[in-house]
């Protein structure tokens, strides 16, 4: 027992020892950043702050012996490039461009080409997230490399960092993508773009081709948000993939690229679709239909599925008054359960 206790007692001493080091670490770490991102020199005679930094200049930033000491320890330099990273993420202009001389004062770039040849896929993303968001262009001609690869954290970050560096140009790794793009990586990929300058690039025609699925949902994304009527064809294309998904969004996607064609060519396809497909027409025929599609929409109204009632209903009302009164002349208009959804409509439109 007396050893069991003395054995807690070290571990303890060494746990607070250990959390005291690290709570320097971060203060310092903190203090040096915040000076760096502010130009700051604050430095009365006198003040310890001198062991922090003494002044950054336009030529070189003065690293601090306080922190020079530390930094062949692995667990502080990790603390340290995390911060920096964590710190540019959210900051730009000027204090942006400083950080990345503090990551080059550090020589933290030096280490990047060996940490993209690792073995551990790891240390390959960590370096790949360190390029892009440090912004270190001498290296970003590697990233190419892991667009595709294997494991998807180091492709995400792959492509994250490349339209960082290229823009819309940097979508070109979708050329030859293999593996499937996520739709939470799409979002982020679509996330970046809506910061950059719209440019007419071209390729989406290409990726609407594409064997992969995942890069074809995200080409109609992209005809979508960026109103790419020129492509209506290849939409259209798209209706006759074997993929109900892909064909989903197409439908939609018509729904926003408004065309005199349109409500006939989703009408033709409409029977020959899934329920959930179906259900996507109607909705877009809210949108692109006209009274020369009243009779399509008045024979679906005897359906048995309520949803597809309610969807046709209210594609008739997007047409004003002419699609009310088609509804109102149904025979079953006064018959639940379409009563109850004209009057429902009704309601909503006053």
């Amino acid at each position: 027992m007396l050893i069991l206790f003395l054995y807690i007692l070290v571990y303890q001493g060494v746990l607070r020892v250990r959390k005291k080091q690290k709570d320097r670490w971060n203060a310092l770490t903190d203090n040096v950043i915040y000076k760096v991102i502010f130009h700051e020199d604050d430095n009365p005679e006198g003040d310890q702050t001198d062991e922090l930094l003494d002044i950054i200049s336009r030529t070189e930033i003065r690293i601090p012996k306080g922190l020079t000491q530390y930094l062949p320890n692995k667990n502080f330099r990790k603390i340290l490039i995390q911060k920096l990273i964590a710190v540019k993420l959210n900051i730009s202009g000027a204090a942006s461009e400083n950080l990345t001389r503090l990551f080059r004062q550090f020589k933290f770039d030096k280490q990047i080409l060996k940490m993209l040849n690792s073995s551990s896929w790891y240390k390959i993303a960590s370096a790949i997230q360190q390029i892009g968001i440090m912004e270190l262009d001498e290296y970003k001609q590697r990233l190419f490399e892991f667009v595709d690869h294997e494991r998807g954290l180091i492709r995400v970050e792959a492509q994250n960092a490349i339209l960082k560096f290229y823009g819309f140009e940097g979508l070109r790794f979708l050329d030859n993508a293999t593996y499937p793009i996520t739709e939470w990586q799409q979002i982020k990929l679509l996330d970046q773009l809506a910061s950059l300058h719209t440019e007419n690039f071209t390729g989406i025609e290409v990726w609407l081709e594409s064997k992969n699925d995942t890069i074809v949902l995200f080409a109609l994304k992209l005809v979508k948000n960026y109103h790419r009527f020129e492509l209506f064809d290849q939409v259209v294309a798209c209706l006759r993939h074997n993929n109900p998904i892909v064909r989903q969004h197409a439908i939609k996607v018509l729904k926003n690229l408004p065309s005199e064609h349109s409500a006939s060519i989703l009408i033709d396809i409409y029977f020959s679709e899934t329920a959930n497909n179906q259900l996507a027409i109607l909705h877009a025929l809210e949108s692109v239909s006209t009274d020369a599609e009243i009779p399509f929409l008045l024979s679906l109204l005897a359906e048995d599925v309520i949803a597809i009632k309610m969807a046709s209903a209210k594609a008739l009302a997007s047409l004003g008054q002419s699609g009310i009164e088609a509804i109102q002349s149904h025979s079953a208009s006064k018959e639940y359960p379409l009563a109850q959804i004209l009057a429902q409509i009704l309601e909503e439109a006053e």
